[in-house]
């Protein structure tokens, strides 16, 4: 049997601290897995079992049995249609291709048939962080039960460089990495967040229909985090009307077929490479707002655009990420800690790991 995972190599178990309690929370997340039959015979799994350790201590177990094997596969099932582009596999997996549809099967598998399952988000609290999470798949094969063992180590990453915020002012932040439903669903996206202020009537995302200029925040300069070269850029895309209108379909038909995914769902964007290839990625900004192209050196605070609202935005916002790489579809999601943000209270914070956390820069 073979099995393997995404992110490949290691998951980022990002810790934050537990103030209250005096404890940590560990939490990272498996996009998917493969299991593969490499065998000459038929078998058929009836198990999956997550041991996540600390200093090679299990602190927590937990089991799925093989109806919930089926499910799971059934689950894998039903995006094949939604993968069919390759630009969406990326943005989702990371890679073009993981799983083999016409290979593709339940819990039991032909020679050279396989399964797996996705979207698995792990927290646990406890007086140190998680460092392992190991997967076994028990099977059966000729009639006799057999185990697969999958280590998967669980890193805490640490960012290469020192980061100041891309946005001056008071923000709030939405959409970040505890929220498993929303931006972590993507490879490249797994820490990055929304920014915005609330309007005159409290809103985050308003009422639909008010124009792009109704908002207060929009056209504030971005800033790029760090010292970099600009490694990728795009300035093309109409900005949607107002709040809660897209692009007519014909027109966003025209994009990808013009330019691809990236465009349509970034709208105008920057990339900046940063040292120890860590890249920092700037999404929805005003067209002919941006002021630096491929090839440019930016210093950190340099203005790279204005806030707007191109792509896939519901309102004016700036998304941010940072990853590792320059590819906005297949670069892995890096946390990024910040050295000049405070929270509501004015405490000093740097990373934003709570969405609707209220940010304030100097």
């Amino acid at each position: 049997m073979e099995i393997s995972y995404l992110p490949s190599e290691y998951l980022i178990n990002c810790v934050r601290k537990l103030e209250d309690i005096k404890r940590l929370e560990s939490n990272f997340f498996l996009r998917a897995v493969r299991i593969r039959n490499d065998s000459e015979n038929t078998i058929r799994l009836i198990q999956y079992k997550f041991d996540i350790k600390r200093s090679n201590t299990c602190v927590k177990s937990i089991i799925y049995n093989e109806k919930m094997i089926k499910e799971k596969s059934e689950d894998v099932d039903e995006i094949f249609e939604r993968l069919v582009h390759p630009d969406i596999s990326k943005l989702f997996m990371g890679v073009e291709e993981f799983w083999k549809k016409e290979l593709f099967s339940s819990n039991t598998l032909e020679p050279n048939h396989e399964t797996g399952f996705r979207l698995e988000h792990f927290t646990h609290v406890d007086l140190e962080p998680l460092d392992q999470l190991i997967l076994t798949v028990t099977y059966i094969e000729e009639e006799e039960e057999k185990k697969k063992v999958c280590k998967i180590p669980l890193v805490q990453y640490k960012n290469k460089n020192q980061y100041i915020f891309p946005l001056k002012g008071a923000w709030i932040a939405i959409n970040a990495f505890e929220n498993p439903y929303e931006h972590r669903r993507m490879h490249s996206q797994e820490f990055s967040f929304d920014l915005g202020q609330l309007d005159e009537n409290m809103f985050f995302i308003p009422p639909k229909g008010n124009k792009n200029e109704f908002f207060c925040f929009y056209g504030k300069e971005v800033l790029a985090i760090a010292d970099g070269e600009v490694v990728d850029a795009f300035d093309g895309i109409p900005e949607n009307p107002s709040a809660g209108e897209l692009l007519p379909e014909e027109k966003m038909g025209e994009i990808i077929n013009q330019y691809g995914y990236k465009p349509l769902a970034g709208g105008n964007f920057v990339v900046v490479k940063h040292s120890g290839n860590e890249n920092s990625f700037y999404a929805h900004l005003i067209p002919e707002s941006i002021k630096v192209k491929k090839g440019d050196k930016v210093k950190q605070g340099q203005v790279l655009g204005l806030l707007g609202n191109s792509g896939n935005s519901s309102a004016p916002h700036l998304h941010f990420q940072l990853m590792q790489g320059p590819d906005i579809l297949t670069s892995r999601g890096l946390p990024c800690y910040f050295t000049n943000i405070t929270e509501i209270e004015g405490n000093k914070i740097e990373l934003i790991d709570k969405s609707f956390s209220v940010i304030y820069v100097d």
